[in-house]
């Protein structure tokens, strides 16, 4: 991985849909606003944007946490700008402090999420193995972007390990 300098960012413009606002799976509609997990999904695609421009051939990032404190909301048709700036580049876990602010410039959300690089083809490997081959199960591949992504992982472990894949 190239070195992501602390302070770099990568920006990423959102117009909330309805497809974005609180729905969920068993108990339907809740309210008409940016969900919450929306907000993280999209924190961890500007973070994915930052990373992809230090990723070297054969190397593969993987999304490793996030966290979301939701501030205020946001309506159907309201545009967003989620910024993700380097706060810490550890070997070859990234930091990211992320940020939502409507056109006002109204902070709606911040947090953090951190991802991890690792070869590619041992991250693909790991991931052919199944899950006795992760620390805490299947992670979500962060490839190249024409890879896709899949599930997200656990938490980090919190039994003392980095939480770096093995």
């Amino acid at each position: 991985m190239k070195p992501v300098p602390i302070g770099a960012t990568a920006d990423l413009d959102v117009v909330v849909t309805a497809e974005m606002t609180v729905r969920f799976d068993e108990l339907g509609p809740v309210h008409p606003v940016y969900a919450t997990y929306s907000m993280a999904k999209h924190f961890e695609e500007a973070g994915r944007k930052l990373l992809l421009r230090h990723l070297e051939d054969g190397e593969a990032g993987i999304g490793r946490a996030v966290s979301v404190d939701h501030l205020a909301p946001s309506r159907v048709g309201d545009r967003i700008r989620v910024t993700a700036r380097c706060s810490q580049l550890q070997g070859t876990r990234l930091t990211c402090e992320c940020s939502a602010l409507d056109a006002g410039g109204r902070l709606l959300g911040r947090g953090t999420t951190v991802q991890v690089v690792l070869p590619r083809d041992v991250l693909e490997a790991r991931l052919r193995a199944g899950p006795e081959g992760m620390v805490s199960g299947p992670p979500a591949v962060e490839t190249a972007p024409d890879r896709g992504r899949g599930p997200r992982p656990d938490p980090a472990p919190t039994d003392g390990r980095t939480g770096d894949p093995p």
